[in-house]
């Protein structure tokens, strides 16, 4: 269940000998680090996305476009939304998470989400259209975490020689990614320093309407578009179907990915609520859905489940063509020539999940690169 990074992961390690399904309501997989980059113009949406037919077929299992509506542990069944049902000896969940709006009046209605590339190419489309307005605009930006900052870098690489567009940054956190060094933080707002922008930390979103954005300070922010990177929660599926004890909590799981629930459910991605919980980040996911396919493999010949062991990963920051961070533990490295590692991630691992050995896959690479190049020069 999910064919994103974890659910993708772990049908290209199920081998042969297993009548596998992968189901997932979207045709696409999307590579979500990037997303940012679709702001400025930078990406476009067929520069992040990779047919998930294509890949399920290369590992040799079946792929079924719907969404599921119950998960039926005990009965070794799911149905989806349609009516059909899909039996299953041993299932794995990695249906990621869903925008967390924290119960902020309008915020579902009157933001635009920043989760996938339908969502940063429609935000890219509107700022694009504030831009050849005759006024300048104003953009609130709300929450000032990894995905907040990464999309203040691209609405300054693309605008900030205009004049037509002012920023306005919330963040409920003493700073700008309150999780990393203090140092970015730091570094970001040297960046800012006479642009325009303006950045709010240590207050919160309190509403949203059409035109404004209210602060719990009392502050009020005028907005012709707003952008809600307040962060992600767990999908009602989870507690609706039993995986989590509560509704909005990550399905429990034993250091093995298995659910605490049910012993053939294994829970990968970001809907994991592991031990020691993990940041959500692409490549955990990534590691996560192979261990939970190995693990499928051995509980089912009978064999114990080992433990996940994330691999440790430093973490690629972009700040639009101003600066990229490369963040390991407390230390940070900063360059603008670091955005050329982030740009080798994405296109090696594209090119690992959809090796170029059909016509297809080696056009969609070429592809990839060439618009990646044309956009960069521009």
């Amino acid at each position: 269940m999910g064919a994103n990074f974890a659910g993708i992961a772990a049908a290209q390690h199920l081998g042969g000998g297993f009548d596998v399904t992968v189901v997932d309501r979207w045709p696409w997989f999307e590579w979500l680090p990037n997303i940012h980059e679709l702001l400025s113009g930078v990406k476009r949406p067929a520069d992040l996305r990779l047919p998930r037919a294509r890949l399920v077929s290369k590992a040799g299992h079946r792929f079924l476009r719907a969404e599921v509506e119950t998960i039926e542990a005990a009965a070794g069944r799911l149905t989806t939304t349609q009516g059909r049902r899909v039996d299953f000896d041993a299932c794995i969940v990695a249906v990621g998470g869903t925008d967390e709006t924290f119960g902020v009046p309008g915020a579902d209605r009157h933001a635009l989400p920043f989760k996938n590339v339908e969502d940063c190419h429609a935000i890219g489309r509107r700022l694009a259209a504030l831009a050849r307005r005759r006024t300048p605009a104003t953009v609130v930006i709300a929450g000032g975490g990894l995905e907040g900052v990464e999309a203040l870098g691209e609405i300054l690489r693309r605008y900030r020689r205009t004049g037509r567009l002012h920023v306005e940054v919330v963040e409920a956190g003493p700073r700008l990614l309150p999780g990393a060094p203090a140092a970015i933080d730091a570094s970001v707002r040297r960046h800012c320093a006479g642009l325009d922008v303006r950045l709010h930390t240590g207050t919160r979103v309190t509403a949203v309407t059409p035109a404004r954005v209210r602060l719990d300070s009392g502050a009020i922010l005028r907005s012709d578009l707003t952008i809600w990177t307040g962060g992600v929660t767990a999908p009602p599926l989870l507690h609706e179907s039993g995986l989590a004890d509560r509704p909005r909590q990550w399905a429990p799981v034993t250091a093995a990915l298995q659910s605490r629930r049910h012993d053939n459910l294994f829970v990968a991605g970001d809907a994991a609520g592991l031990p020691r919980p993990l940041a959500k980040q692409a490549y955990y996911a990534l590691q996560m859905g192979e261990c939970a396919a190995r693990n499928v493999v051995r509980a089912l010949a009978g064999r114990r489940p080992r433990e996940f062991v994330p691999g440790p990963k430093p973490m690629l920051v972009a700040f639009g063509d101003l600066d990229t961070y490369l963040v390991a533990g407390r230390r940070v490295v900063a360059s603008p020539s670091l955005a050329s590692a982030k740009e080798a991630v994405l296109q090696f691992t594209m090119a690992q999940l959809d090796p170029p050995l059909g016509t297809d896959a080696l056009g969609g690479l070429a592809r990839r690169f060439a618009a990646t190049l044309r956009a960069r020069l521009l």
